[in-house]
């Protein structure tokens, strides 16, 4: 009877344990392969945006990830300033820009 009650315990405790710590790890490996495509396709658009100067200086793509992401261009003549907003997988909002300067 004792055995039991401990092995139960013991069962439940590496459950609650264990199912938190991996669904956290799981938001985190989403959040990160966002990023990566997010960045990726910023970059792309940048390059673009560097050959071909953008007729408008915010763009809004609903096809990347599962979140609808913002594309804001400043210029600063040599440089253009390409940032990416959308809102990650913990809900928080996440900016990111990179720099480009046209040959």
């Amino acid at each position: 009877m004792l055995e039991t009650l401990i092995s139960t315990m013991l069962f439940f405790t590496v459950c609650f344990t264990l199912l938190p710590i991996q669904y956290h790890l799981f938001l985190e490996k989403k959040i990160i392969h966002e990023e990566t495509a997010v960045i990726y396709f910023l970059s792309e658009e940048l390059h673009k945006a560097l050959l071909y100067q953008p007729d408008e200086m915010k763009y809004i793509y609903h096809d990347v990830i599962s979140t609808p992401i913002t594309i804001e261009y400043t210029s600063t003549p040599p440089l253009l300033k390409g940032c990416v907003t959308w809102i990650n997988a913990k809900q928080t909002k996440q900016t990111k820009c990179l720099h480009g300067k046209s040959i």
